[in-house]
Parts: C-alpha cells; sequence; structure tokens
C-alpha cells in the first residue's frame, strides 16, 4: 500500500528542476531504488543519514551540493528552508473495520467529549473520524495549530496542539514513545491509546520508574562541578540561546559550563571531554528514551536545569515548540 502510494505522490509532482536532492525517514528507504529510478530524469541524489523528523531537514546540505530543490518525504514542513523544498506526506489511510475498531473503543469509554491526537502517518484520517464520532453524540474538542504541528497532531517533542487541559485525550497510533509523552506533559488528564492495526486499547500510566531515573538524574547533577551543554545544529531542534541562558545560570551557581555542538548527539563523538555530566537542548528523546542507555555520564533536560537548585520546583517534561 505504501509502495502504491508513494508511486501516486511522486507523479503528482511535476518536477522540472536539476539536480534535486531527496531525503527519506528509515521506514521508507525499502523504496529508494523506486523513488529515485521515478525522478532519473531530474539527476538526484539520495541522502542515506537517518532523517528523525521534520526537524532534520537536509536543505542546507542540498544547496551546498548544487541541488536546486529538496524532496522529504514523510513529514509536513516545519519551518523556513534555505532551498525550495517539496514536502510529501506519506499518510495510512484507515479502512472500515479500522475505523470502526477506533468508534467501538471510544464509545466504550462512556464520553462526550475527548481531546483527539495522532501521528502524520494517521492525520488524514481525523475528518472521518470525526464524522463517525458527532454520529455517536461524541465532540472532539478543538486544538490548535503551530509552524511545527497541525490540528490534531502530535510530535513525540510537541504537544502543543491540545488547548484543553481537562477532558480525556485519546491518541490514535502506535508504540509508546508519543503517548508518554502526552502522559507526561498532560499529567491529570487521562490518556488512552488507540492502535487501529494492532487493534489495542492501552491507557497511560506514568512510571515511577521514569520518575525514579530523572531525579536520580537531577541528583547525581547537583554535585557535579563541569557541565556539557549538548546543542544540535539539526535546524528544527537548535536551541543555542537557551543553551547560552543555561550556561550563565550554571556559572552564576559556581559550576563550570561548555556548549557542545553536533549534528548527531552521540556519546563517541563526546569521548575525552571531561564534564561531569550534560544537559541536553536537542531532541527531548535523547533524556527520555536514551538517556540512560545512550550516555555514559548523567543527561538532565532544558526543563530539569531549575531543579538542581531548587527543590521546590515540580518536574516538567522538555518540549520543543513553536513558542521556544
Amino acid at each position: 500500500m505504501i509502495k502504491e502510494q508513494l508511486v501516486k505522490e511522486i507523479k503528482k509532482l511535476k518536477i522540472i528542476e536539476k539536480p534535486i536532492g531527496i531525503q527519506i525517514p528509515e521506514g521508507l528507504k525499502q523504496y529508494s531504488e523506486i523513488i529515485l529510478d521515478l525522478f532519473k530524469e531530474n539527476e538526484p541524489i539520495l541522502f542515506v543519514d537517518p532523517c528523525y523528523g521534520a526537524c532534520d531537514s537536509k536543505d542546507k546540505a542540498a544547496k551546498d551540493l548544487g541541488c536546486k530543490l529538496l524532496i522529504h518525504f514523510g513529514h509536513y514542513k516545519m519551518y523556513t528552508q534555505v532551498i525550495k523544498t517539496i514536502y510529501v506526506p506519506i499518510s495510512y489511510t484507515l479502512n472500515k473495520d479500522e475505523l470502526d475498531f477506533i468508534v467501538f473503543e471510544i464509545k466504550k469509554l462512556k464520553l462526550n467529549k475527548i481531546n483527539l491526537v495522532t501521528t502524520i502517518q494517521y492525520i488524514e484520517n481525523v475528518k472521518k473520524i470525526k464524522e463517525l464520532l458527532l454520529k455517536e453524540n461524541i465532540n472532539i474538542i478543538d486544538s490548535k495549530e503551530s509552524l511545527r504541528v497541525r490540528k490534531h497532531m502530535v510530535l513525540g517533542c510537541d504537544a502543543s496542539t491540545i488547548i484543553n487541559k481537562t477532558e480525556p485525550i485519546i491518541f490514535i497510533g502506535d508504540g509508546t514513545f508519543h503517548a508518554n509523552n502526552l502522559g507526561f506533559i498532560n499529567d491529570g488528564q487521562d490518556v488512552i491509546v488507540i492502535s487501529p492495526i494492532s487493534k489495542y486499547v492501552k491507557k497511560i500510566e506514568i512510571s515511577d520508574k521514569f520518575l525514579r531515573k530523572r531525579y536520580a538524574a537531577i541528583g547525581i547533577c547537583k554535585h557535579a562541578n563541569k557541565f556539557g551543554i549538548l546543542v544540535s545544529t539539526k535546524q528544527g531542534q537548535i536551541r543555542l540561546t537557551i543553551a547560552r541562558a543555561i550556561k550563565n545560570k550554571l556559572e552564576e551557581h559556581g559550576k563550570r559550563a561548555y556548549i557542545l555542538v553536533s549534528d548527531y548527539i552521540k556519546q563517541e563523538y563526546l569521548e575525552g571531554i571531561k564534564v561531569d555530566c550534560y544537559v541536553n537542548t536537542a531532541c527531548p528523546r535523547l533524556v527520555y528514551d536514551d538517556g540512560t542507555i545512550a550516555f555514559k555520564k548523567p543527561v538532565i533536560s532544558v526543563t530539569e536545569v531549575d531543579l538542581l537548585f531548587d527543590e521546590e520546583k515540580k518536574l516538567k517534561v522538555d518540549q520543543i515548540t513553536s513558542d521556544i
């Protein structure tokens, strides 16, 4: 199905520029040959490094290589590119059985109003889901859009689309990364995952293990003297201004701090740098999903720095929104 949709979307494009750069997420790499063959008249080059989302566009690199255009598959536009860029989101169209499963499971919850969110993969199905739920007298609360997210769409690092802070949140999608993020930042609201493909329903519970890990890392960093502040050069993740503010704060409290910059933040790139711990200003996933595995030293998030000096502060999950 994805293959057919890819071909359909590509054939709709009337590309005259050449050479062109092409960027695809990991899940589409199996179709690389098909994509390149369909663009063979445009002298395509394919970026094969991992693509972590719309925050990770290769527009600058494409320009440096002399490309006249970048085609970015799998995501929506997040920021203004330095070269003409066409985004080709690849969405999954839910069938009747999958839609019926979603409606049936939401009806079982006996709710009159819900916040409904999903990922880019399913965002085109929201209109139909709304229509089906309305027939059951279930209203979907409106949400907002920004430079980074459309209405009812969430990223792993940005759930700012949700404006209602009381009614339950229904997440249509698979996996736990996006859903856990919703649970972390919407404390007090029920978050329920409905997977239309795998056919499961799960209520998100904030794990005590997660909280213990976070407070353990903060506790170690309280006694650290030298901090490495990690900054990504990915256009959708750059937070150098925040990094400098954190550096100033740490130094005001007698700490030593150094700004460390990389496109991909990896432990091997940090070997030999003599700091005690890290503050991550790049993708929050580096802390919450990979922190204890990917780094040899404790790593805390932007929002956890204040807790080093004020124990009364409440733990908040870091987000990269259009307001940052």
